[in-house]
């Protein structure tokens, strides 16, 4: 009974046996299982994984919105393709064989940029975290946060992860500067005096403002007792703003250290920045935009729909009230009023391009760098990061940025 049983579950399965023969799987049809990667500019190279493809590559057409692709590679569970010329957006890939025709596989053809953005990792290594100072990659870092100019021509950036203030040489070479922590400490970032004689950050675990004196490392407390306070920023004659997330006000510290309200809002302010037209620009957390503080206070929408959204999109064009966002701690402008934003809950680095005459209300938003979270160097859409924060613009077309869950700082150049 036993052996009629196994026969009849063989039988059932579709299976052969020929004694000592190898099982032979009677599956015939053509199949697509993944295509890698998932999305794309024209003239890529992308692999497309299936069943019962022809091993003669001439056999096998691709098409992707009715255009053909070129066969690079046949093998029968695999073709190596180069994408045709399509539009931007999503579509299905269609493959046909001599065992079929199948259509189905997702793909995200990606808008080709104006400038290729080439982004490569500077200091720290991912997931590893530590204080080791060096050159560059050998640099080991945790938690970068804060990313700032220094008069030197260096840059400044705060390591969250031990709460110390540290320097990045022209030459990449990484000094820890300053121990600034006071005990559960969670210094977040920071701003330079326009003179260059004052480092000012804020400790948001200690709801503090502190400064350092460059000249000797000096480390003394201006403030305390304010909420959450995420990061400040200084304006021509040396005020400094911070953002004080869970009083949901911007503060402002004159240069005798003397403390009022410059802002009142109805969300947490995550950062802030002087926008060239002389406003405040501040990022709100859970407010899902960006607003403009004017000098006299009054505060208008800049950025963004106001609303929790589902997904990114960056709205259309001419108009930045319809871009979807949520999070951000950090932006930056190039000489010419060009906004760089890093967005934390997206993972990528977004463009704001203000419209005839530098006005922003009439400005268009691109993604150029980023969009999904992980870790690759490379160009474009294509780059991976985890949840970058500060960033700073120079005009010689580089951008650096903290890519902080990763542990690393990282460079754009603009080609």
């Amino acid at each position: 009974m036993a052996v009629a049983g196994l026969s009849i579950i063989a039988a059932g399965l579709g299976l052969t046996s020929c004694g000592d023969d190898e099982y032979i799987a009677q599956v015939t049809e053509l199949r697509l299982v993944s295509v890698n990667p998932e999305n794309g500019y024209p003239g890529d190279i992308v692999t497309i994984l299936g069943r019962n493809f022809s091993t003669v590559a001439g056999q096998n057409t691709v098409t992707v919105a009715g255009q053909k692709a070129e066969i690079l590679e046949a093998k029968k569970d695999e073709l190596q393709i180069i994408l045709p010329d399509v539009e931007p957006g999503d579509y299905t890939i269609s493959v046909t064989a001599p065992s079929g025709t199948v259509e189905g596989l997702p793909f995200t053809f990606l808008k080709v940029p104006d400038h290729q953005y080439l982004v490569t990792t500077i200091v720290g290594q991912k997931g590893a975290y530590n204080i080791t100072d060096g050159v560059g990659t050998a640099a080991i870092t945790k938690l970068p946060t804060g990313l700032n100019k220094a008069p030197d021509g260096s840059i400044w950036f705060t390591c969250r992860g031990f709460n110390k203030i540290r320097r990045i040489a022209q030459d990449l070479t990484v000094t820890t500067l300053v121990d600034v922590e006071l005990g559960s400490s969670a210094i977040w970032q920071g701003c330079f005096t326009p003179d260059g004689k004052y480092y000012y950050f804020v400790d948001k675990a200690k709801g503090m403002l502190r400064r350092i004196d460059v000249s000797d490392y000096s480390v003394s407390t201006v403030a305390s007792g304010i909420k959450s306070p995420m990061n400040c920023c200084c304006d021509a004659e040396g005020n400094v703003y911070v953002s004080a997330r869970d009083n949901k006000a911007i503060y402002k510290f004159d240069r005798n250290n003397t403390k009022t309200q410059y802002a009142a809002l109805d969300f947490g302010p995550n950062y802030c920045k002087f926008a060239p037209d002389g406003n405040l620009i501040v990022t709100l957390n859970s407010g899902y935009k960006f607003v403009s503080v004017a000098p006299d206070g009054t505060v208008t929408d800049f950025l963004g729909t106001g609303v929790k959204p589902d997904e990114k999109s960056d709205g259309e064009p001419g108009k930045p009230l319809t871009v979807q966002i949520k999070t951000s701690f950090g932006f930056d402008f190039d000489s010419n009023g060009v906004m760089y934003i890093s967005d934390n809950s997206y993972n990528c680095i977004r463009k704001f391009t203000p419209g005839p005459g530098g006005d922003y209300s009439t400005g268009t938003v691109e993604t150029i760098v980023g969009s999904t979270s992980g870790y690759a160097d490379g160009t474009g859409l294509k780059v991976k990061m985890n949840q970058p924060y500060e960033l700073l613009v120079y005009d010689d077309n580089t951008i650096y940025f903290t890519d902080t869950v990763n542990y690393l700082i990282r460079k754009i150049t603009i080609k």
